[in-house]
């Protein structure tokens, strides 16, 4: 059997909708479903009502299910960690569980230290994802281990691979005065290698080259990915979240955490550790710097 599934609710709208997409994820992988509430949120017959809900999901939908019962963030994350192999639950938050004015503590309070895959709904689920915007980082193993991962849950949909060079890292090459030339230079060697690391990983999953497709965008990675999420309908935009301090996070922000607050479709956070990438090297100022988005795609062929 299946890693289990580890459903978050509120009784609100929008955990009415993870749970479609949860019920439907342990049908096709044939897992058992867990059942938890976010504390602090949802009407104030939580107590009673929870188990009435849990019985409910099991008969309708003819699932194993286990119900956790209320559990605060800490709680989640451990239980996610230790029982499930994935975790649903709806957005927007409750207004009770985050602060009163932005979604953005809470979402980085809820991806800080969560070592478990998290799956954030938005839309109704009447059946398997379609078309996946997998956004990918420089460094091969998690970009594999990523698409592997995208791929395995949605083994019928079409695949769009999207890599965004960052163009904060431009910053060293014009700090080194370099002409026009080298800065033409250096994006063409950016380009270039962005398209390699795309086509390298389409070759891991040669069996579905013909529902596969790679993009390569520029400017800042959160927007590009919202960007070319609207411009190619993806149901589902599958991201790697890199282990940082939270301070550090705080500090920079997180694109995970960006991804949260703004994504008009479902999400996959993906949790994972950052490797060692090939970094091209600026002739202008020596510096190796890398990391990538638009509007060039090439459909792979058979």
């Amino acid at each position: 059997m299946s890693p289990a599934i580890l459903l978050v609710t509120d009784f609100s709208h929008a955990a009415d909708l993870a749970a479609q997409r949860a019920v439907l994820l342990a049908r096709q992988r044939g897992c058992e479903l867990i059942l938890a509430h976010l504390a602090g949120s949802g009407p104030p017959d939580v107590a009673e009502r929870l188990p009435r809900y849990a019985v409910m999901l099991a008969r309708r939908h003819r699932l194993p299910l286990r119900l956790l019962g209320s559990l605060d963030l800490a709680g989640l994350r451990e239980a996610a960690a230790a029982q499930a192999g994935l975790l649903v639950m709806g957005w927007p938050p409750p207004a009770a569980c985050r602060w009163p004015w932005s979604s953005g503590v809470f979402a980085l309070r809820l991806l800080w230290r969560l070592r478990c895959p998290l799956l954030v709904v938005r839309t109704p689920a009447p059946q398997a994802y379609a078309r996946l915007l997998v956004a990918l980082g420089p460094a091969p193993a998690p970009a594999t281990a990523l698409l592997r991962a995208a791929a395995e849950l949605a083994p019928d949909a079409e695949l769009e691979l999207f890599h965004v060079i960052d163009t904060r890292q431009e910053t060293h090459v014009r700090a080194a005065e370099a002409s026009a030339r080298s800065l033409r230079e250096y994006r063409d060697a950016l380009d270039a290698h962005g398209h390699r690391h795309l086509r390298r990983l389409s070759d891991a999953l040669d069996a579905r080259r013909n529902r596969l497709m790679y993009t390569l965008g520029r400017g800042d990675p959160a927007r590009q990915i919202l960007v070319q999420q609207d411009y190619g309908r993806a149901e589902l935009v599958v991201t790697g979240r890199g282990q940082r301090p939270a301070w550090l996070e705080l500090l920079l922000g997180s694109t995970a955490a960006r991804l949260l607050q703004h994504m008009r479709c479902d999400l996959l956070v993906w949790p994972e550790w950052p490797g060692p990438a090939a970094l091209p090297e600026c002739g202008a100022c020596k510096k190796s710097t890398w990391n990538s988005a638009v509007t060039t795609s090439s459909w792979t062929s058979c």
